[in-house]
């Protein structure tokens, strides 16, 4: 009887090894991951983008600091503007104002009427991003697709076309073309789209011309921008709005993140 026990338990701890086996050969639909295969324009454009990146002095340069801050003169008006690289949290300072991001909220003090768009939220990253691009071009969701060479002001430029996945920040409905020298490979044109205030109709009717590079830590920075107007794929004239970059510096540790959180008296938005 005790035999017929043991060869019974045998069978039935053999039976359960093969089924875990079986199991363990097998996995759930739901697990498989499906490969997600790429237009030849989404390679094109992910093969210049990467290009762009490592003549700006590569990713790894970018990602192997903590934060960036530099003085920034807005057509005269001089702010101090910081930024947390990985998390994006941010403070300015001028004269007039402070704003910042905590991670959650924007916020402004004394108020947002004296920042672009009396917006905080608007405002907190608005120079930071186009001084981040291209690194920041590699942010998830982000899409860049190759748009051929384009001939603007007698140059020919290698030219990328940013689009934006659904939720991706807060205006995913925007659009940015880069044009990019093809001997350089660095940013010199970027046209773009706004439509964090009218996201139905934002056509791409600004220019901003990057140039005075130079090296910072090993990576490209522009110390100058300027807006253009822009019309069918053609520049018009300045809009007399200048960026000047100074002292910019990037940072192994920020010395006090205490700067981003919300101050008492100021004005907050929900991003």
């Amino acid at each position: 009887m005790r035999i017929l026990q043991y060869c019974c338990l045998l069978l039935f701890l053999t039976a359960c090894k093969t089924e875990k086996k079986e199991t363990e050969k097998v996995a759930p639909p739901e697990t498989i991951e499906t490969a997600v295969l790429l237009s030849e324009e989404e390679t094109k454009g992910n093969a210049l983008l990467d290009k762009s990146i490592t003549a700006h002095g590569g990713m790894d340069a970018w990602k192997s600091f903590a934060g960036l801050e530099y003085n920034l003169s807005d057509n005269g008006k001089m702010v101090y503007q910081l930024t947390q690289l990985k998390d994006r949290r941010a403070y300015l300072k001028s004269k007039k104002y402070e704003v910042g991001f905590d991670g959650i909220v924007a916020w402004a003090k004394p108020d947002a009427q004296e920042v672009s768009g009396k917006s905080s939220a608007f405002y907190y990253n608005l120079d930071f991003y186009f001084i981040g691009v291209p690194f920041l071009l590699k942010d998830p969701g982000v899409h860049a697709f190759y748009d051929g060479q384009t001939v603007v002001n007698d140059k020919t430029y290698e030219t990328l076309k940013i689009t934006f996945g659904k939720g991706v920040g807060l205006t995913p409905e925007d659009v940015y073309y880069l044009y990019i020298d093809p001997n350089t490979h660095l940013l010199e044109i970027l046209t773009y789209s706004i439509s964090y205030f009218d996201k139905e109709s934002a056509p791409v009717n600004s220019a901003k011309v990057y140039s005075d590079y130079q090296n910072v830590q090993g990576l490209m920075m522009p110390h100058q921008m300027e807006n253009f107007e822009w019309k069918d794929g053609q520049m018009g004239k300045s809009k007399n709005h200048l960026r000047l970059f100074s002292d910019i510096r990037f940072l192994s540790v920020i010395p006090d993140e205490g700067l981003f959180e919300v101050p008492d008296g100021a004005i907050t938005e929900e991003l």
